[in-house]
């Protein structure tokens, strides 16, 4: 059996609903409508905090890597407030979401050696296990009580909440009275209350229990998965021959098709493109299929690597594999570059772009695995995805996108503007801001309007010190800028 159990989350159960608690009122004053706001960071340092302290209590030995999953966690909430790009947003949320389960399953595993694939089964498991022990603080509850256990403590949880009720019903006579009594009372007391305006009390209520309740049941969860009761993995025992023809086969052809690659389109030997067609087209046409095939050959040797019986030959053959699959990787990431030169770039070919160079990198660690039986690939691919994510999300995609563009656009054009206005978030505001619209291949007072519009939204967005962002901040000063040298030109 493992370090935790169920047992031990309902031994500890009025710690554990109090600590979920705590952190259900933090995770509603952050982020209840307000996933980006300055305060997000502070609820992924409650969050590492509550993980910690569940730890502290039922007696997991904390390792030094769940600080590292902690310190990548607290970089993308920081990069959250720093962008105003909702893919950005939305996947910061899902590192963090890996970071945590794998930080608390590294801690509460005994056994080190898992390979990659267990690392990921074991990670869909603690998902699952968590959105079905979502009613776990209510059954431990009502189990708590008719067990009759801890009767002591209750009578202290029950007498507190007797007091908070009382000052409540307390200060709803008393406060009116003094805030009626002085007026500069009255008057911070209200800023008080705005803070805390929220549009329903249904909505607060919700986000409230959300919070409390994901946080107790991913504790349940986490407690309920028998790490350590698993079969021993069974050494890879399928009959190497089987492997081998596999292998050998995909490799001949993967040897012929890199070898095209390497001349035709990296040396350019002769003029073998089909006659009407550039360059541009030709790297455009098989660019997608090579990311897939890419992806698939992935796949395919951490399977045959997990399946096959050690085999010198197999060895060599997924090693061919995983060369061509860079191979690969390079002529699609050639192939992008080619296609930018000529259409520019947009979000969707930064990131293909960035997803191809960590593909790049993950395969040399898939190379490594396949000689070094020790080593852990799991946990080279999450520092190389962490890492490489955590520099994207840094890198203000949108403002590096606005500036190539209108750096290297010949004539900057009206479909260009429209896509920098409406394809683009925030971020590229401050760069759209020095555009001169004038210069503008057959600009009109339509045009002229639209960017008015664009800059008109943003002065206009809602703003409170919870909600503020980096770079919704800095889209504004751009606004107020856009706005002075309008008033200049009247």
């Amino acid at each position: 059996m493992g370090k935790l159990s169920v047992s031990k989350i309902e031994e500890n159960y009025l710690y554990l609903i109090s600590l979920c608690g705590m952190y259900g009122i933090i995770f509603t004053f952050c982020l209840y409508k307000n996933l980006s706001g300055i305060t997000f960071p502070f609820c992924i340092a409650a969050t590492a905090a509550a993980a910690f302290l569940f730890m502290r209590k039922t007696g997991v030995i904390i390792h030094k890597d769940f600080f590292l999953c902690v310190l990548g966690m607290m970089l993308l909430g920081i990069s959250t407030i720093m962008t105003d790009n909702a893919f950005f947003h939305f996947f910061n949320w899902a590192g963090i979401l890996l970071l945590l389960m794998t930080a608390m399953i590294q801690q509460i595993n005994e056994n080190k050696d898992w390979d990659f694939l267990r690392y990921v089964k074991n990670i869909l498991i603690l998902c699952g296990k968590t959105i079905i022990s979502v009613f776990t603080p209510i059954t431990h509850g009502i189990k708590l009580k008719k067990s009759g256990i801890e009767k002591r403590k209750n009578r202290i949880i029950k007498s507190i909440i007797m007091g908070v009720l009382a000052a409540v019903l307390f200060l709803l006579f008393v406060l009116p009275l003094l805030v009626y009594s002085d007026k500069i009372f009255a008057r911070y007391f209200g800023k008080v209350l705005d803070v805390f305006k929220f549009s329903t009390g249904f909505g607060i209520l919700f986000t409230f229990l959300f919070g409390s309740a994901i946080l107790y049941a991913f504790f349940t969860a986490l407690s309920g998965m028998n790490l350590t009761d698993f079969k021993e993995r069974e050494k890879a025992n399928k009959n190497p021959v089987t492997g081998i023809t596999f292998s050998g086969i995909l490799a001949a052809i993967y040897v012929f098709y890199s070898i095209i690659q390497i001349c035709f389109l990296f040396l350019r030997v002769g003029n073998s493109l089909p006659e009407g067609i550039t360059y541009s087209e030709y790297a455009h046409s098989g660019f997608w299929q090579l990311i897939v095939v890419s992806i698939i050959n992935f796949i395919t040797v951490i399977i045959c690597k997990d399946i096959f019986k050690e085999n010198n030959i197999l060895k060599v053959l997924l090693l061919i594999i995983s060369i061509c699959t860079c191979i690969m990787t390079l002529s699609a990431a050639y192939r992008m570059i080619l296609y930018i030169s000529v259409y520019y770039l947009t979000f969707l070919r930064i990131l293909v772009l960035w997803f191809l160079g960590v593909m790049l990198l993950v395969m040399l660690g898939v190379m490594l695995s396949i000689f070094k039986v020790k080593f852990n690939l799991f946990k080279y691919i999450t520092i190389v995805a962490a890492v490489s994510y955590i520099i994207l999300s840094f890198a203000k995609v949108d403002k590096i996108i606005a500036e190539y563009n209108i750096t290297h656009w010949d004539q900057i054009k009206y479909e260009d503007i429209m896509y920098l206005i409406y394809g683009t978030s925030m971020d590229a505001a401050p760069v759209i801001e020095n555009i001169n619209v004038e210069e503008i291949e057959n600009s009109d007072l339509y045009l002229s309007s639209e960017i008015e519009a664009y800059f008109t939204g943003i002065r206009d967005k809602e703003s409170s010190w919870r909600k503020w962002n980096y770079s919704t901040e800095k889209a504004k000063k751009a606004a107020d800028k856009y706005f002075d040298k309008k008033r200049k030109e009247l």
